[in-house]
């Protein structure tokens, strides 16, 4: 963990902290703050957002979602955007009720129960393991066996015991192809 430093969201007035080893967006989710977002891959502009005061370093982005006349008259990408000091930041698209309805983030150990092709290129998987509080629409990120990377689904169940989704199958597809390829299987851990 490096230095942590207090982000100011207006003009809703929420503050939280944020490591300087975390995205800004990250930290918020970690914190249970519902942040517009999307590709969380600086791609697609949903977070940005306008740096009123303090410094952030970015990590790669598309120029489509931000260009450099923009960077330089203060906006940044809360997706790819590190603090390098306390930050106030002025939000653009948000939802009051929705930034403050989030679920803290939260690590598990899941055990894959079931892997069920339904049609040539959708796999219906299911996941059990502790019980995770989520609301319809929400999304975990699985994180690809033997790597460090994330792949994120949304739940097509509702709350309450096991975690269920439906997956497209792309032929290089990091994670979907585990599920047709049979080298995820049921009683694996994710």
């Amino acid at each position: 963990m490096g230095k942590t430093y207090q982000v100011r969201l207006e003009p809703v007035g929420i503050e939280f902290e944020v490591d300087e080893d975390e995205t800004v967006l990250r930290g918020a989710f970690r914190q249970g703050l519902m942040l517009m977002h999307g590709c969380k891959e600086g791609q697609c502009a949903a977070c940005k957002s306008f740096l009123l005061d303090g410094e952030v370093d970015l990590d790669k982005y598309s120029n489509f979602a931000l260009n450099d006349f923009e960077k330089e008259e203060g906006w940044t990408l809360l997706c790819r955007a590190h603090a390098q000091s306390d930050l106030e930041v002025e939000l653009i698209n948000y939802d009051e009720e929705v930034l403050r309805s989030g679920v803290a983030l939260q690590t598990q150990q899941m055990r894959v129960d079931t892997i069920e092709a339904l049609t040539p290129d959708i796999y219906r998987l299911v996941l059990s393991g502790p019980e995770l509080p989520f609301k319809p629409g929400q999304y975990v990120d699985i994180k690809i066996p033997g790597s460090d990377e994330v792949r994120s689904f949304s739940m097509a169940n509702l709350p309450g015991g096991e975690l269920e989704f439906m997956i497209k199958v792309y032929p290089e597809g990091k994670f979907s192809s585990l599920l047709s390829g049979g080298r995820l299987k049921e009683g694996d851990e994710v």
